[in-house]
């Protein structure tokens, strides 16, 4: 796949997310059924978001209405999360921000911010990592296509997601 795939295949940085937590959670939100605005979890990383890192003038910039940058800090994109428990995740969506950004020419790092932890971690844009985005793109694409969410196994994250009551009843 090439990297001029990525017009065609470019989606939501949420969607890059849900792909890394859970791949019937990425097929609903693909398919326009949202039940984040009953989620409390969802809720307290907005107030997050508002409230971390006060003294940095510059908050939450959208491009191309897909991709929603929590801060830019000069050449440093700050994406901030309220736990952990998902890095993976979190370091996925980044590095596809930092892929479109590259795509549209600017090149800049991340870092993956954990404020009430008072963590932080950098991330770089590798050219294994541009490959692994493609790759994660065209599994959204599969994703999406599909008539029916796919089939997943309980785990325990599942008890707080806001899609527990549509996958498990």
């Amino acid at each position: 796949m090439t990297p001029d795939v990525f017009e065609r295949l470019r989606t939501q940085g949420t969607k890059v997310y849900y792909l890394h937590v859970c791949r019937r959670k990425l097929w609903w939100f693909a398919h326009h059924v949202t039940m984040e605005h009953d989620s409390d979890l969802v809720a307290l990383g907005r107030l997050l978001h508002r409230t971390a890192y006060p003294r940095q003038p510059r908050r939450e910039f959208d491009l191309d209405g897909l991709v929603r940058i929590d801060l830019v800090e000069r050449s440093i994109v700050r994406e901030i999360k309220h736990s952990m428990k998902q890095a993976t995740a979190a370091r996925a969506q980044l590095l596809y921000y930092l892929y479109y950004l590259k795509r549209r020419g600017l090149v800049m790092e991340g870092l993956l911010a954990f404020p009430r932890q008072k963590r932080q971690e950098r991330v770089i844009l590798t050219p294994d990592d541009e490959a692994r985005v493609l790759q994660w793109l065209q599994d959204i694409r599969d994703i999406e296509s599909r008539p029916t969410p796919p089939r997943v196994d309980f785990m325990p994250l599942c008890r707080r997601c806001a899609y527990l009551s549509l996958c498990w009843g």
